[in-house]
């Protein structure tokens, strides 16, 4: 009969229960079945632990739904002394596991709390709620005077929106003037009222800009430096308060029984003086007169005249020599 190594064998199959297996029974050979193997299987007590079990290998699933009853445990429940420490963590606990019906009140005691357990970083985003806190959990003793002073708020930490309505609503009518005198309450009363300019009337009228109205400025709304005389006029002097002096005119020589006199000055006073024109002497050694007469002239009736010659009358114009007088040409 040939023999095969174990070791050499390749192909494997499930067990039925039918199977015949060799074994060594303290150096007799023997043959059990698949069946009875594994029903004559005996596991020691403690051969199963920890350390054996796959991680999650014992689910719900796998627990009949009566092996954990009541009986087993103090007045039905589980208590602190049968649980380890630490060993129910919120990772094992499923959503919603603890709800707010399975706390007694006042069950949970600061006592209880590890220093820093609850923090900012273990709370799930809203889960302290406004409607979790009792209306008296945060009363007046944790506060000085019985409420949070400055040093307890940070900076631009109130703003407009967490204000009441009704905070607001005094502020923006200036109506909660506390804190203040009561001229500097009366002071911003007063200027709440000045929410646009007020409009003129009169000679100045508008309301932002201003206009003065015709024919209204008269001589006591100039700045003049002196008092006004009658006959004076304005003068500009830059020196003078407001740029302006009433000033005394140069006034000329009355004009009565002077006509054809002509106007002079001796350097301190203007007078009127009589032409001569009768005087036949002069200190220049000669006259000068234009050599073309470019313009119609009349001789004086009575009178002679004399030009230096030659003289030119241009095309057109003419040259009156009346009766009984001399035209001389030299």
């Amino acid at each position: 009969m040939a023999t095969t190594k174990v070791s050499d064998l390749s192909a494997k199959t499930s067990l039925a229960g039918s199977e015949e297996l060799l074994i060594n029974d303290s150096g007799t050979s023997k043959k059990v079945t698949a069946t009875n193997l594994l029903a004559g299987a005996v596991v020691g007590t403690g051969d199963i632990t920890t350390a054996k079990l796959a991680a999650d290998a014992v689910t719900g699933a796998k627990i009949a739904d009566d092996s954990i009853d009541s009986e087993h445990y103090v007045d039905g429940s589980i208590d602190t002394a049968h649980i380890a420490d630490n060993a129910i963590t919120s990772a094992k606990l499923g959503v919603d596991v603890i709800v707010a019906e399975d706390i007694a009140n006042n069950a949970i005691t600061v006592a209880e709390l590890a220093d820093n357990a609850v923090t900012t970083a273990k709370l799930n985003a809203d889960a302290v709620t406004g409607a979790k806190i009792a209306d008296d959990a945060i009363d007046s003793e944790h506060y000085t005077d019985g409420s949070i002073d400055t040093a307890h708020i940070a900076d631009d930490a109130v703003t407009e929106d967490k204000l009441a309505n009704a905070i607001n609503t005094a502020i923006a009518a200036n109506t909660a003037k506390t804190g203040i005198t009561t001229s500097q309450a009366n002071a911003i009363t007063a200027n709440t009222a000045k929410v646009t300019n007020a409009t003129h009337s009169g000679e100045v009228t508008g309301a932002t800009a201003l206009t003065i109205a015709d024919n209204v400025v008269d001589e006591a709304n100039l700045k003049v430096s002196n008092t006004p005389t009658n006959g004076y006029f304005l003068s500009a002097q830059s020196g003078n308060t407001g740029g302006l002096t009433w000033a005394e005119v140069d006034a000329l020589p009355s004009q009565s029984s002077n006509s054809g006199k002509y106007l002079t000055t001796n350097g301190s006073a203007a007078s009127w003086a009589t032409l001569d024109t009768d005087a036949n002497t002069t200190t220049k050694g000669l006259y000068e007169h234009a050599h073309t007469i470019a313009a119609n002239y009349s001789i004086t009736s009575g009178n002679n005249a004399m030009t230096a010659g030659p003289i030119t009358i241009n095309s057109g114009v003419s040259v009156t020599v009346p009766t009984g007088s001399t035209w001389v040409i030299a």
